[in-house]
């Protein structure tokens, strides 16, 4: 793929920087002060030219994390990138205690395990969107830790997607602890050497390739092999409930999409200079991820409500006040998420 290196004066689309692509005058940390201009795609090191259609609001190289840090205050081209997953990371933080206090106790019989589960996928998701913000606010600090960093960035992908294995498989094969086992040793297994081949510097080498493919490979497998498994041993109708798989096909579609917008480079390739500080494809995977984060979660949250057979009408459970016939689960799933964590479930009570 060959990198555009021509001055943009040349280029026909160009457009005078607007001031928040300038950066003059905007304080940082500690007195920082932002650099008096941003820089061009053909001005950066060739380590920081990721994509060759976004032309314009680089940060010029750093060397202190200080400095990188205070870029938070102004506007970039990494701005977006870095402030949608540290909102995410705060969001997917608190979520645990939105679940304990909002949805755990619903059921009479929800146990101390159902909150484990979904504090692990939570703060497994809390863990790749930091690592992701951390990326790409020191990415400008150098080339070595950049590269360090954007190992940080693929661990991070790698908790998220152990974390949200993790209840999967405890929902999906409640009746099953053996196989509970299994496919929890089996996951965690494969993301830790997936860990070590990317952190280590010695597994990281050429020759070492095809034990990566294969390790990545594997993981990937896993959760198509234990919702096979899952399928094969209870059925659809059992299962698109206790694996929240129709959430999931939801959720992968968020996701690819997202890949594929990434991957196309659209829309900067189209409008060069119109997406470079706002509305590029990388940006939008961000907000892909986050979407698809959500999803998940609201499975998890059927899936537990199900499990603990929350979700059968007119079950009758006896409470110590006396008995009380539950009438009516619902799980309303709103288009605003600040609307829609507050009404992820409503318990409608009547009394005989």
């Amino acid at each position: 793929m060959s990198l555009r290196r021509t001055p943009p004066e040349c280029n026909g689309h160009f457009k005078q920087p607007s001031p928040c692509q300038s950066g003059a005058g905007n304080l940082g940390l500690h007195g920082l002060v932002a650099p008096s201009k941003l820089l061009f795609f053909h001005e950066i090191p060739s380590w920081q030219q990721d994509n060759e259609f976004i032309l314009s609001g680089y940060r010029p190289t750093s060397g202190s994390v200080w400095i990188s840090v205070a870029s938070l205050l102004y506007v970039n081209n990494q701005t977006i990138n870095t402030y949608s997953h540290l909102i995410g990371a705060v969001i997917f933080a608190l979520l645990p205690f939105y679940f304990y206090y909002y949805v755990f106790n619903l059921p009479p019989n929800a146990e101390n395990v159902d909150l484990l589960v979904i504090c692990i996928y939570s703060y497994g998701v809390a863990v790749c969107f930091a690592f992701s913000s951390t990326f790409h606010l020191l990415w400008n600090h150098s080339q070595n830790f950049a590269k360090f960093c954007n190992k940080l960035d693929y661990v991070g992908i790698l908790v998220l997607m152990w974390g949200a294995g993790i209840p999967t498989i405890y929902y999906g094969f409640f009746c099953n602890p053996r196989l509970q086992v299994l496919y929890w040793s089996t996951t965690s297994g494969a993301a830790l050497c997936c860990a070590v081949f990317t952190l280590s510097p010695r597994f990281g080498s050429p020759q070492f390739r095809h034990w990566r493919a294969s390790f990545y490979a594997a993981f990937g497998l896993s959760s198509v092999v234990f919702v096979a498994h899952g399928l094969t041993l209870h059925g659809w109708e059992l299962q698109k409930t206790r694996m929240s798989l129709i959430w999931m096909v939801w959720m992968a579609t968020a996701n690819l999409t997202g890949a594929a917008i990434y991957a196309a480079r659209v829309p900067e390739r189209w409008l060069p200079y119109q997406f470079d500080i706002y509305g590029a494809s990388h940006q939008i995977f961000h907000v892909a991820v986050i979407i698809a984060a959500c999803v998940h979660f609201l499975g998890l949250m059927e899936s537990f409500l199900v499990i603990r057979e929350y979700e059968i009408l007119a079950t009758t459970i006896k409470y110590p006040d006396g008995p009380v016939r539950l009438n009516r689960i619902k799980l309303r799933i709103l288009s605003s998420w600040l609307d829609l964590l507050p009404r992820t479930a409503q318990l409608v009570l009547e009394r005989d």
